[in-house]
């Protein structure tokens, strides 16, 4: 019994995070708690640098004076995505800016080591891009009156692009039931 138990509170360590996209804000939490931890607005700011256009996300980004910032929002009024990319990144924003912690970084590569060129490093078999949420399962927000396409999207962003072991999409009218 004592075996069983402690299987048990090794998967119980892992929380799921909850990503609950709309018209205005970004919300994203841990499940099981009261309040969201990421409340983000869904605008973001389009600056010009030179022939590309940057985006910023943030509270700051929007609402700090800036010339020749324009606003932008991935998403429709009714609430379904209608610029993916954007989408995308405002997502992974909310979720990594305030609720999963950055990756230690290589020592080796953090500039305190002067003779790079002397050491060999081993680089097969690493992942070049790392993936925000390899570690914890996502449930997802969606319009109830969503698309199918616009159900694959989601399921294809958190699972390839961000490395999810789990995810499940629901609509947001049967949670607030």
């Amino acid at each position: 019994m004592e075996n069983h138990q402690a299987g048990a509170d090794k998967t119980d360590e892992i929380s799921a995070l909850v990503l609950d996209p709309g018209y205005t804000v970004v919300r994203g939490g841990f499940a099981g708690e009261d309040v969201p931890k990421s409340v983000v607005p869904s605008f973001y700011g389009i600056i010009p640098s030179g022939p590309e256009r940057k985006r910023v996300y943030g509270e700051n980004a929007i609402y700090t004076p800036s010339p020749n910032i324009e606003i932008g929002n991935p998403m429709s009024k009714n609430g379904l995505v209608e610029d993916w990319e954007t989408a995308t990144n405002l997502w992974e924003y909310a979720i990594t800016s305030r609720l999963t912690n950055t990756k230690p970084s290589n020592p080796m590569t953090n500039g305190l080591n002067e003779k790079m060129d002397e050491l060999k490093q081993e680089m097969e078999g690493v992942e070049m891009q790392e993936k925000p949420l390899e570690e914890n399962p996502l449930l997802m927000t969606e319009a109830g009156w969503n698309t199918g396409k616009g159900r694959e999207k989601p399921i294809e962003i958190a699972m390839e692009n961000w490395g999810a072991p789990a995810f499940w999409l629901a609509r947001s009218g049967v949670l607030s039931a």
